[in-house]
């Protein structure tokens, strides 16, 4: 539905689209879901973007026009923890969504900073308690050994993973 990312998470090597980002519009994306759902009956369908919905209402609106065209197909996609929101669930939620996978990456916000990432350890615990709460699954990517990172880090990330019991990382 999208290509490209334009955070600055300074491990990612954006080697393909930089900081661009270019996306599809919900209309377009039912409308291919829809077609396919039609014409291959898929089980699932994995949302590879490097950020799904990344603009506002877009996955809200997703939500309505899939129920509205009957294009409904389970998937999993990429979120980022600081986007998750009420509304934002509720249209993965209408929309099929199974699994959303994050980039947790540490549960050390001196970890995080380090990495620009731009969240913070709070919002990874609350997106995963109303993805959580909705039925969605979550899953988190973990990075280990980020330059700076010592045992007291590491600590906080099992914590994080402990306390919020992701279902797969």
């Amino acid at each position: 539905t999208t290509r490209g990312c334009p955070y600055h998470c300074n491990w990612c090597a954006k080697p393909i689209w930089g900081q661009r980002y270019n996306s599809r519009s919900p209309d377009n994306v039912t409308a291919e879901m829809k077609w396919l759902k039609e014409t291959y009956q898929p089980d699932h369908i994995w949302f590879a973007d490097d950020i799904f919905g990344l603009k506002p209402g877009w996955i809200e609106k997703l939500g309505v026009l899939v129920i509205e065209h009957d294009a409904v197909i389970p998937f999993k996609c990429l979120l980022r923890a600081d986007l998750v929101k009420p509304s934002v669930v509720e249209g993965l939620k209408r929309a099929g969504c199974q699994w959303v996978w994050m980039g947790a990456e540490s549960g050390s916000q001196k970890i995080l900073d380090a990495m620009d990432k731009g969240t913070t350890v709070s919002q990874i615990y609350e997106a995963r308690k109303l993805l959580g709460e909705a039925g969605i699954n979550v899953a988190f990517f973990l990075q280990f050994g980020y330059p700076g990172e010592t045992r007291v880090e590491v600590e906080r990330t099992l914590q994080m993973v402990r306390e919020t019991l992701p279902d797969d990382i």
